[in-house]
């Protein structure tokens, strides 16, 4: 069983990027740099580059199971984090087995489709997500696109994101890089409405994984007990951080630095 006083686990279910840019390797690096562990279950498998994502191909979801279960026996789990679903029976699975991890918080980070328009989740996917899995979920982590697609509406304020509450998670972090404003506006809310507000200048580049490494670096921080409200701060400045310090791996999107970037 898990020493007390060594570094928090926080267990992953998302996609394995072959271009180590996004999904499980995002996951690994933004845990290790805020002082936690990570346990990979990859939900499926994707072709991708820095330049596009080209296909989704899910991973059978008994072997999510089995791994699920072989860790629990061995490990406690000290926090979870959610990234790419790509279909309902993956869906219905992690919201099934989430079930089982009493009070440790759950972070479910919306990845509907790849920054670049290649789509990840389609609509029967979205609904058994909203109906099975939010319930579970303490945080969920949108960009304005993903609150709209969840909401099936289009929402003019990021306040309104706090709508998402009624499906279940207590908080909704809403992103704003894919606006068009000179300053990235992030919005922390919860049912009733408005908890925090955050702004950062714009960056130069298009970035792959900020979400991944902002859902991460949350899921480890609140392992930590840290409040939400200082977790989402300090997750947020080390998301910013990694993207300071970001580099090109190929003619695509830069790939930001999460190991060492404190």
């Amino acid at each position: 069983m898990q020493a007390e006083n060594s570094r928090p686990t926080v267990l992953c279910f998302a996609g394995l990027d072959p271009s180590g840019g996004a999904g499980l390797q995002a996951d690994i690096e933004a845990i290790a740099g805020c002082g936690g562990h990570a346990l990979p279950i990859s939900t499926c498998l994707t072709v991708q580059n820095s330049l596009a994502a080209f296909s989704v191909h899910a991973i059978d979801s008994e072997i999510l199971k089995q791994q699920f279960y072989a860790l629990i026996k061995d490990i406690k789990i000290s926090a979870c984090k959610i990234g790419v679903i790509p279909d309902e029976t993956t869906a219905t699975c992690i919201a099934t087995l989430i079930q089982q991890l009493s009070s440790i918080p759950i972070i479910y980070d919306p990845v509907l489709a790849a920054s670049y328009g290649s789509q990840f989740s389609h609509a029967d996917t979205i609904e058994v997500i909203k109906s099975s899995l939010l319930p579970h979920v303490n945080v969920i982590t949108p960009n304005i696109k993903e609150v709209n697609t969840l909401l099936n509406e289009t929402i003019i304020e990021a306040v309104e994101a706090s709508k998402l509450c009624q499906y279940g998670p207590e908080y909704v972090l809403v992103t704003g890089a894919d606006s068009k404003s000179e300053h990235v506006h992030n919005t922390l809310l919860a049912n009733a409405g408005l908890l925090e507000n955050y702004t950062y200048p714009r960056l130069p580049q298009q970035y792959h994984g900020s979400g991944c490494t902002l859902s991460s670096a949350l899921a480890c921080l609140l392992a930590q007990n840290f409040t939400i409200k200082q977790a989402a701060k300090q997750a947020q400045d080390f998301t910013y951080k990694s993207l300071q310090t970001a580099q090109p791996i190929g003619q695509g999107q830069w790939v930001p630095k999460r190991i060492h970037c404190q």
